[in-house]
């Protein structure tokens, strides 16, 4: 989308202020983000959506540092899974998959111990929680399955905050889980108004407060701009929001 089809409808004062907020954000990213590093890490390209939910809980007690556990990994090389997919721009046929069922049916086969210790060998806790790393994945995995979702190309026909809400409401899953999750699984276009993002855009132009859609088109627009894939935007303003938190946790 370029400058000329986000503004178009709107009368020139309106376009005006959409030049201007478009300015002060790219502006605003240019002080705050990395623009050197571009690419996003392997795990943004998940060749199923088992391998994405468990890379999100593992990875999501690092945000305050530490070394990343390779539970995923871990996973696929005991099951014989590639872990990314081989085409970036597009996740492999639903039949080429490892369901999220198949690895509900690892822990049935297995059982929560041994997937615990020889498959992921990490006992790692949530946070403030009783439950392992390992026992949230499974957790998530049934819920997600209940809505319906098992493999990556159905997780587009789920409002993402309805995705959000389910696996926050699991014991242990926590909102840097489900961020990372909705990420990992999202397109090149994803961007998420969360509460994160549109405080990033309001303080940015300036403003006391924007609509989730509203700063979704902004941020969206902006990396067209500034020549990046809008997922590695999206994530960059989450990843500022989340260390300033977590520095005054």
């Amino acid at each position: 989308m370029t400058r000329c089809e986000f503004g178009l409808g709107l009368r020139s004062s309106e376009a005006s202020a959409v030049e201007s907020e478009l300015r002060q954000l790219m502006e605003a990213l240019g002080r705050s983000i990395s623009l050197n590093k571009l690419d996003l890490p392997d795990e943004f390209y998940p060749a199923h959506l088992a391998v994405a939910l468990i890379d999100a809980v593992f990875r999501s007690q690092l945000q305050g540092g530490g070394q990343a556990v390779p539970a995923a990994e871990r996973y696929c090389r005991r099951f014989g899974l590639a872990r990314i997919r081989a085409d970036r721009w597009a996740p492999p046929p639903a039949h080429d998959q490892e369901t999220l069922g198949g690895l509900i049916k690892h822990f049935d086969e297995l059982g929560l111990e041994r997937m615990t210790d020889e498959v992921f060998q990490s006992r790692q806790r949530i946070p403030g929680s009783v439950l392992t790393s390992a026992e949230c994945v499974l957790l998530a995995a049934r819920e997600l399955r209940r809505m319906g979702i098992d493999v990556l190309q159905e997780v587009s026909f789920r409002p993402p905050e309805a995705i959000d809400d389910v696996m926050q409401s699991l014991a242990g899953a926590d909102e840097c889980a489900c961020r990372l999750f909705l990420t990992y699984v999202g397109d090149d276009d994803f961007v998420l108004g969360d509460k994160h993002v549109r405080s990033f855009v309001a303080h940015a132009i300036g403003r006391e407060s924007v609509s989730g859609i509203h700063a979704e088109e902004l941020v969206r627009q902006s990396a067209y701009e500034l020549i990046l894939s809008p997922r590695y935007v999206d994530h960059q303003i989450w990843r500022l929001a989340w260390s300033k938190r977590s520095s005054f946790a």
